[in-house]
């Protein structure tokens, strides 16, 4: 299983938006994401949320299941825990360092291009995380049809620091929220290029809109995830991000 594409599939976690609102003509980006904001999180409660543990069911192609869970600790630590009939699965950074540990092929570190990817979804899928913290700038590119709903079209540009290519997202004008996200993943051992992630079946978890069903897709592979459960501010030791 493609390790890079798991990190995308779970940006059902990312919760990260904010903006400014006009009145007049065609939106600006800022105001679509703005939008959203308040749609995924009407009581503005993620900001407050250092620390979470999300975990997922996932099958790939319909065959392959999978445990998924992903564990962030703000402001740039991360880690997967994958499990599966052929083994486990476990890539973590400590926001420095990058280690993947995989019970068939043993301790590896992260490093290149798959450590600057990892360092990103480390900041785009903390649940307290903003626009400024991800995207240097974000661009309406028009709008498009996704999965059945008109939706607002725009780029964002990830800040020089993070060194990953932008991301395309893709917002529902009826109802403010995330529908699909397109990744590049350049250069990324064992991934593909293109990443497509899709964002259904959202419900109301403590007060947040979540997208309860993921499905991503790269090079003919894929994975879709149903959350499963969500912890918010559990207490997580710093120990859980650094290499063994």
């Amino acid at each position: 299983m493609k390790r890079l594409l798991l990190l995308t599939a779970i940006a059902a976690a990312a919760l990260w938006v904010t903006g400014c609102q006009t009145i007049f003509g065609p939106p600006s980006a800022e105001t679509i994401l703005e939008k959203m904001e308040k749609a995924t999180d009407p009581g503005y409660t993620m900001p407050s949320v250092k620390t979470s543990v999300f975990a997922y069911n996932s099958v790939a192609n319909s065959k392959e299941k999978s445990e998924l869970a992903v564990i962030i600790k703000s402001p740039s630590k991360i880690r997967f825990e994958l499990k599966n009939a052929e083994g486990s699965d476990v890539i973590g950074c400590d926001g420095k360092i990058g280690w993947e540990n995989d019970s068939r092929s043993g301790l590896r570190a992260v490093t290149g291009k798959e450590l600057e990817e990892l360092k990103f979804q480390a900041v785009y899928l903390a649940p307290d995380s903003r626009i400024k913290d991800i995207f240097a700038r974000t661009v309406l590119n028009g709008s498009e049809v996704v999965d059945g709903e008109d939706c607002w079209k725009l780029t964002g540009y990830p800040a020089p620091s993070f060194n990953v290519q932008p991301v395309i997202i893709f917002i529902s004008k009826d109802r403010s929220l995330l529908v699909k996200t397109i990744e590049q993943q350049n250069n990324i051992p064992d991934s593909a290029d293109t990443v497509v992630t899709l964002f259904r079946n959202y419900k109301l978890l403590d007060g947040v809109m979540m997208p309860y069903t993921v499905v991503t897709e790269s090079g003919g592979l894929v994975i879709t995830s149903e959350l499963t459960s969500v912890k918010w501010n559990p207490e997580l030791s710093d120990s859980l991000f650094v290499k063994p």
